[in-house]
């Protein structure tokens, strides 16, 4: 039974539908699928745009080109505020739970000059999107594309993909609709680069706990010089026998705590929308 107290959040694609759009849209209902509508599909992304992609302009006026598969993508209003007010030039973010990239594209121009975001994916199909928007942007030099799940530990696990539709999560045990990726730890990743984060965001999808144990050094290390943003996801929580508690637990063992972006009756009842967790006073 869904919970009425989850609240989830709303994206925006920031550019305007075009008729071709509405009118794709429209036949997709009416299509079934197969050979004809793959074929046709093929045709409506040329038409769209190919591979020079689709315009998206940001609040602060970035340009995001989109490739038109992907042109479901979104971005927050207030997540892209709160990241954009934090991010400086010079900064190393990781953007971790990256999709097709975003967030990390949006990152990119924010950290130049001299600056690196490291984009980590674990979905093939979700990988190839952002590696193909960073070229696509021109943010080759800035965004490192890492194909892995950030978790607690390093080693293997098994992924539950989604494809490119920003799903994707780890999973207990391997079975039907699993992939087995590659894990980092956040200690363990930055330690290797020889990096000090100025910014992290994480989303991925309900193992927030072991991201965050997994970044406890890092945190620690990056004291007040550090901008952390974390998506919550109450309802997958529930589903892997977790609750709030367990993830505020974690973040009273690190003096940390969550502040939302925006005012909210409560904020562990917000799905899909990133918390500001802060040195607790």
């Amino acid at each position: 039974m869904p919970d009425d107290r989850i609240h989830t959040a709303e994206g925006h694609a920031y550019r305007r539908r075009s008729p071709l759009e509405a009118l794709g849209a429209a036949v997709a209902r009416l299509l079934p699928e197969g050979e004809a509508r793959r074929r046709l599909r093929t045709l409506y992304h040329a038409a769209l745009g190919g591979q020079r992609g689709i315009t998206a302009t940001l609040p602060g006026g970035e340009i995001v080109r989109v490739l038109p598969e992907y042109r479901f993508i979104g971005w927050n209003a207030v997540e892209y505020a709160a990241f954009r007010a934090a991010a400086r030039s010079g900064g190393v973010a990781l953007d971790v739970g990256s999709n097709v990239g975003a967030y990390a594209l949006a990152l990119g121009n924010w950290v130049r000059p001299g600056g690196r975001v490291y984009a980590f994916e674990p979905s093939r199909q979700a990988f190839d999107g952002l590696a193909a928007h960073v070229r696509l942007n021109g943010l080759g030099d800035v965004v490192r594309p890492v194909r892995a799940a950030v978790s607690d530990r390093e080693g293997t696990a098994a992924l539950a993909a989604e494809g490119h539709h920003g799903t994707s999560h780890l999973a207990d045990d391997t079975g039907e609709g699993t992939e087995t990726v590659e894990t980092v730890t956040i200690d363990q990743f930055c330690a290797r680069e020889q990096i000090v984060p100025t910014l992290i965001k994480i989303d991925v999808e309900g193992w927030e706990l072991e991201a965050l144990r997994g970044a406890r050094d890092t945190i620690a290390r990056g004291g007040d010089g550090l901008a952390l943003f974390v998506e919550m996801h109450p309802t997958a929580w529930r589903a892997r026998g977790l609750s709030a508690a367990d993830v505020r637990a974690e973040l009273d063992a690190q003096g940390l705590r969550a502040v939302p972006l925006r005012p909210v009756a409560d904020a562990w009842a917000l799905e899909g929308e990133c918390l500001r967790l802060e040195r607790a006073p």
